[in-house]
């Protein structure tokens, strides 16, 4: 039996690692694993260039980053002190922006939002302007972003900046209460909810189980009902405001990261406004996979597992490696019953050597945490297959990306169901 502090430590582990990401059935193995969060192979900030590790963006239009922020007072917020709350979804927007934008934005929007754990990234830059004049040629299509749980909604910008380079508005919605600490408009601390049942039984599979369920339970609906107070503010950022005039709302996407990619697939399934979708690497929650959908989707795996932490037992690492298997069998069971009832196109990616933290920005900034792909390969592979998807059902433009391996992207494996024309 281990001690408290490291089966707390352990079940951090295991959580960052389910929610949600598993490898796909076929996966080779072959590939190393590296344990642990990187370690001293963290890149300080010293050490990266100008706009951080972000690779500039590949598109012909400079980018342009905003933030807003709404009020739903329909629900309360059910992660502040004050029960008269109201639920608050804050956005980072990036969007075409006019020529001759510095770029620069910063990473962090404003650290005074967030915990002290955001500090030391406080300096780094984007590729974006801050607030730069919306640019000619839209109306342009529309994708909203829900990022990975325990992230904020400013992470990850480099697929965002690319679709926007590309001419899409990305709309990153901010779902308090499974991130770190944040502050409102109004100084109001927006505290995380704890991401494992009260009591952790020191069972892996059954607290892994309650966890699974804790979430689809108490974050599950809120981070829908996010997404869908976010889609109704669109009409009004149309209206109004720097980019009136500038969103295509009957071309609307949607994709996430981990458990913001099984919101995703759940807004597809939902809601009509929702025109196509990609879930990156993520579980399914909700109805999704009892329901299908009819609008196209891309589920887009990594191959390597989770690995255990290092402080793990042998006994520890067993265990851990068998609940992993099994609920990567659940995950591949819910992705097979989605795809075998949709109705529209779908398209299953998986991307070798990658792990789950390759969908995010973590392992640029812990390039040690990357198992077997360069970091900055592997998301050059997810933003063509973003920016191809999305091009095909949300501007009608076709990209060979999709229609067979590619020798651009010998990493890519690929499965599809597509619909003939005209059916």
């Amino acid at each position: 039996m281990t001690d408290q502090p490291r089966r707390r430590f352990d079940w951090i582990a295991l959580l960052l690692a389910l929610i949600v990401g598993c490898a796909p059935a076929e996966s080779t193995g072959d590939q190393p694993v590296v344990e642990g969060d990187g370690g001293d192979e963290a890149a300080s900030v010293e050490q990266l260039p100008a706009n951080g590790p972000f690779a500039e963006p590949t598109g012909l239009l400079p980018v342009g980053v905003l933030d807003v922020a709404w009020l739903d007072p329909s629900r309360p917020e059910p992660f502040t002190k004050d029960p008269n709350d109201v639920r608050s979804v804050a956005a980072r927007v990036w969007y075409p922006a006019a020529p001759g934008g510095a770029g620069g934005a910063s990473y962090v929007p404003d650290t005074n939002q967030f915990d002290d754990g955001f500090d030391a990234v406080a300096g780094v830059q984007t590729h974006a302007t801050s607030d730069a004049p919306v640019g000619s040629g839209g109306p342009f299509p529309v994708v909203l972003y829900n990022h990975g749980g325990g992230w904020p909604r400013f992470t990850s910008p480099f697929t965002p900046e690319e679709l926007a380079s590309h001419g899409y508005v990305v709309v990153s919605i901010g779902h308090n209460g499974m991130n770190q600490v944040q502050r409102l408009l109004d100084g109001t601390s927006v505290e995380p909810d704890t991401l494992v049942p009260p009591r952790p039984t020191g069972d892996l599979r059954a607290d892994a189980y309650g966890s699974w369920a804790h979430l689809e339970q108490h974050h599950f609906p809120e981070w829908v009902a996010d997404a869908v107070h976010a889609l109704g503010r669109l009409d009004e950022m149309n209206r109004e405001g720097p980019l009136a005039g500038t969103l295509d709302l009957e071309s609307i996407g949607m994709y996430g990261w981990s458990f913001g990619g099984a919101t995703s697939i759940e807004l597809a399934a939902i809601d009509e406004r929702v025109k196509a979708a990609i879930d990156q690497d993520g579980q399914l929650f909700g109805s999704a996979s009892t329901r299908g959908t009819a609008r196209p989707f891309m589920l887009m795996h990594s191959s390597e597992p989770p690995a255990p932490p290092e402080s793990a037992g042998e006994e520890e690492r067993e265990m851990f490696t068998a609940v992993m298997q099994e609920l990567s069998g659940v995950t591949r069971e819910a992705h097979a019953s989605l795809k075998s009832l949709a109705s529209g196109d779908w398209y299953d990616v998986t991307i070798a050597g990658t792990n789950h933290g390759s969908f995010s920005d973590l392992t640029l900034f812990y390039p040690g945490a990357s198992p077997g792909i360069d970091p900055a390969r592997a998301h050059e592979i997810i933003n063509s297959l973003t920016v191809a998807f999305f091009d095909r059902y949300l501007k009608g433009t076709d990209s060979s990306l999709l229609e067979s391996p590619s020798e651009r992207f010998p990493e890519v494996t690929l499965d599809r169901r597509v619909q003939p024309p005209g059916a």
